[in-house]
């Protein structure tokens, strides 16, 4: 960091190279996000995870999608309704990317329709799905809008963008692959590591098997094999926003700052609710010294009730610093301290915090 950052005792982390000039000036603190962003094992808390759904029975699932106009552009602030074979009803509204999302459903066969707010005669065809299609407890299912001449009277399969039922998955793959998620909700990453590699040698187009052994080589500090299994899903689906993302943070990792930062708007693009992205993009934004946008995606991730991104405060925190706005950057660790109270970096960001509101006191 700049001296006279240093003397104000800006925060550090615990990853910079010491030895080089250039990473003292840096953000970057790897290690504290290997769990926090890809859906780590034991050292994140619950919260922080992005943690796996487990798998039938008794279990819950999310549907989500994209509502599209029949040109292709996304169906903003469209009426998503879905309704159980049994007729109960839910429904949602799309963002303006035109995205939807069910949380906390029950395992089962689903209905979904769209319609249009602004114009009711443009209804999307019924599309049935059901979540036995997929292992991973997210179900992705994309509706269009046409005109009453064009809309489908019967019910249709889903489509499900790159689907398991699409890829044909054998069961005993499936099988393999829901073990893998259980032993890494139990922190048992060698059991984990074992399961995924079987359902890959089963199915070597299991982008979601591929992809969680990358998140546990990324774990394991092992970034040129968490490379090789997210550039393997990334050839077979290059819009799979979990490997973007870890792709992404093994980029970031290697310091590629640029390519990261591409991989993780990318990864937005195809997972526009995952706050995860948003801190890695952040993070990617800050070393590339782009603050404007640095500070957009860092909020952006404090905006998602779903998952805690607490860590962001302190990467706002150093943002405003290198500004010279002491008291936003104080303000943003007091966030962080008020969100995370027995984090085991309390004591030192108190420290920070302190110098800096002196600073800000000072005649």
């Amino acid at each position: 960091m700049p001296a006279s950052l240093k003397t104000e005792g800006a925060i550090r982390t615990p990853y910079a190279n010491r030895k080089d000039p250039r990473c003292s000036r840096r953000f970057f603190a790897a290690g504290i996000l290997l769990a926090l962003c890809l859906g780590g094992l034991a050292n994140a808390s619950a919260q922080d995870r992005n943690v796996a759904v487990p798998s039938r029975p008794g279990t819950f699932v999310t549907i989500q999608g994209r509502v599209s106009l029949s040109d292709g552009r996304p169906a903003a602030r469209a009426l998503v309704k879905l309704t159980t074979r049994g007729g109960v009803p839910r429904q949602t509204f799309t963002n303006d990317q035109g995205r939807f999302e069910f949380n906390q459903m029950e395992d089962g066969g689903y209905v979904l329709t769209a319609s249009s707010l602004a114009d009711p005669g443009q209804t999307s065809d019924a599309v049935e799905a059901d979540t036995s299609s997929t292992a991973t407890g997210t179900l992705n299912v994309s509706l269009t809008l046409h005109p009453p001449s064009e809309a489908a009277k019967k019910p249709k399969p889903g489509v499900i963008r790159v689907g398991e039922s699409a890829r044909k998955i054998p069961k005993e793959a499936r099988k393999a692959f829901e073990r893998g998620l259980k032993f890494k909700a139990n922190n048992e990453a060698g059991k984990a590591l074992e399961s995924f590699s079987r359902a890959i040698d089963l199915c070597p187009e299991y982008l979601e098997a591929l992809a969680e052994r990358g998140d546990l080589y990324v774990l394991q500090r092992k970034l040129n094999e968490a490379t090789a299994d997210f550039d393997r899903a990334l050839k077979l689906d290059d819009h799979f926003g979990p490997a973007l993302r870890g792709a992404g943070y093994c980029k970031l990792e290697k310091r590629q700052f640029a390519p990261a930062a591409d991989d993780f708007e990318r990864a937005i693009l195809a997972e526009p609710e995952n706050a995860s992205t948003y801190l890695l993009l952040g993070i990617a934004d800050l070393e590339l010294g782009r603050r404007e946008p640095a500070k957009q995606a860092l909020e952006k991730a404090l905006t998602f009730t779903t998952q805690r991104m607490s860590r962001a405060h302190i990467y706002l925190a150093n943002l405003y610093a290198l500004e010279h706005q002491y008291q936003q950057a104080a303000d943003e660790l007091r966030k962080y301290l008020d969100a995370e109270p027995t984090a085991p970096d309390v004591k030192s960001m108190q420290e920070v915090e302190a110098r800096w509101r002196a600073r800000v006191a000072a005649p």
